[in-house]
């Protein structure tokens, strides 16, 4: 291995605890913070038009969820390493920053729209599959101002961050530093990341586009984790691709 990762031959927990961490963390922390959420109107003793709203998916409501639940979930990640006794900034792809690090995510970019232009048009030749699916944001498209940038946020900033620090940070570490060999460790990775995406249709039903589009990106930042040693291309990568969206569906289609 050529990254920072050898430096940390074995995390102290197999492949098998780092899926039942990653299931736990995503599964179970959005659930209780939706519920926790739901109790804001009652706290706040607002009308019945203000619960509504918040009901319907306000701006805000939908921010303080992505926050929170992004900040829970980096969070215990970050504890289940600290109890094991092992480094966070290895163990999580959390080492220096380098300027290199925006070279690959420029590079990086453009090698997942190729991916994904292939392999989606290879899939879409052989199954059938609804292409005009579109996954449910949270954010409502035409908002502007304050909600605007909560939105940006919400979908630019937070969830880029959070996901490469546990699935390419945490999950990709921890199976190669149990010995798995590079694309299989790719490969397992991407899998699992595409499959958490493909519930959350706006309209019902399993998104299959997203399936495709996520995988393509998760091997661009998987491949950038293992040769970097770090995470911070993947970031860099995984916000370019989600600024894409956000100014396809908040600006241009939005306004």
């Amino acid at each position: 291995m050529s990254n920072d990762s050898s430096k940390l031959k074995n995390p102290g927990w197999n492949p098998i605890t780092a899926l039942i961490v990653v299931l736990g963390t995503f599964l179970v922390i959005p659930t209780v913070v939706q519920i926790a959420l739901m109790f804001v109107p009652n706290v706040l003793g607002w009308d019945s038009a203000q619960r509504e709203l918040w009901a319907n998916g306000a701006p805000l409501a939908n921010f303080l969820f992505v926050l929170f639940t992004e900040v829970l979930t980096v969070g215990a990640v970050y504890q289940f390493v600290q109890y094991k006794g092992i480094s966070y900034k290895i163990a999580l792809g959390l080492g220096k920053p380098k300027w290199r690090d925006a070279g690959h995510a420029l590079l990086g970019i453009m090698v997942y729209f190729g991916i994904f232009t292939i392999l989606f048009g290879i899939i879409t030749a052989i199954f059938q599959i609804d292409t005009d699916q579109r996954q449910a944001l949270g954010f409502e498209q035409g908002v502007g101002g304050l909600g605007l940038v909560l939105a940006f946020v919400g979908l630019v900033i937070l969830p880029p961050i959070a996901e490469e620090i546990v699935f390419r940070g945490f999950f990709f570490g921890s199976l190669r530093r149990n010995g798995l060999r590079v694309w299989p460790s790719i490969l397992i990775t991407s899998l699992l990341f595409a499959s958490l995406h493909l519930f959350g249709a706006a309209s019902g039903g399993l998104l299959w586009a997203a399936f495709v589009d996520v995988f393509s990106l998760s091997i661009v930042l998987c491949y950038l984790r293992e040769q970097n040693g770090t995470i911070w291309a993947s970031i860099g990568v995984h916000a370019l691709k989600n600024g894409f969206v956000f100014l396809n569906l908040f600006i241009i289609q939005g306004s």
